[in-house]
C-alpha cells in the first residue's frame, strides 16, 4: 500500500508543477501592463481618441498668428513691408566654382586666405575628398551668375577654374570681417627716449 501512495503522489505533484507554471506565465489580468514581445518595453494601455479631442482648442494655437495679423500696420496703411527681413539660410542645389584641387595642403590654404583677402564679402571653401583639397567659392543658385564670377575670377589670372555643381547656403548672412592681420617679424620697441 505504500508503494501505490507513492505513484499516486508523483503524477499528482507532476500536475501541481504543470499549473503552476501555466499560472506564472500564461495568466495576465486585463487590466495589467502589456509589454511589447520583441522589446519588453512597457506599453500603456491605449486612450480613446475622443478623451483629446474634446479637450483640444485650436485658439490655443492662434495666438502668434493673431497677435501678427493685428499688429501689421505696413498692410493696412498701404506702406510695402521693408527690405531688411532676411529669410533663414537654407540649404539648396546650386553652383561653385571651383579654382584648385590638389593634394598639398598648404598649397590649398595659401589660395584660400589669397580669395578671402581679395574678397572679403565672398564666401571661400575648403572641402576635403579623399586625397584632394578642392576650393571652392560662392553661393551661386542658377549657372548664369556661377559664369559671370567665374569669368571675372579667370580674367584675374586662374585659368584653371571651372564651374561645379554643388550644395549651397541660400540666403547666407554676410561674411563677417576677417581679424585684423598681424606681423610677427616687425619689432617694436615701446622704451625709446
Amino acid at each position: 500500500m505504500d508503494c501505490q501512495s507513492q505513484k499516486i503522489t508523483l503524477p499528482s505533484f507532476s500536475a501541481v508543477l504543470l499549473l503552476i507554471a501555466f499560472a506564472t506565465t500564461g495568466f495576465r489580468p486585463y487590466h495589467a501592463a502589456s509589454y511589447d514581445s520583441d522589446s519588453l518595453r512597457y506599453q500603456p494601455r491605449k486612450e480613446k481618441l475622443s478623451t483629446y479631442e474634446r479637450s483640444f482648442k485650436p485658439s490655443f494655437y492662434d495666438t502668434e498668428v493673431y497677435l501678427y495679423k493685428k499688429n501689421d500696420s505696413s498692410k493696412t496703411q498701404g506702406r510695402p513691408i521693408d527690405n531688411f527681413t532676411s529669410a533663414q539660410p537654407e540649404t539648396v542645389q546650386g553652383y561653385r566654382v571651383q579654382l584648385i584641387a590638389t593634394s598639398d595642403y598648404d598649397q590649398a590654404m595659401n589660395l584660400r586666405n589669397e580669395l578671402n583677402i581679395k574678397y572679403p564679402e565672398l564666401w571661400v571653401y575648403t572641402v576635403y575628398e579623399t586625397p584632394m583639397y578642392k576650393v571652392r567659392a560662392g553661393d551661386f543658385i542658377n549657372r548664369a551668375e556661377a559664369k559671370n564670377f567665374l569669368d571675372k575670377i579667370q580674367s584675374e589670372g586662374y585659368r584653371t577654374a571651372w564651374i561645379v555643381p554643388d550644395r549651397i547656403i541660400k540666403n547666407q548672412p554676410p561674411k563677417p570681417p576677417l581679424p585684423m592681420q598681424i606681423d610677427s617679424t616687425a619689432v617694436h620697441n615701446d622704451f625709446e627716449e
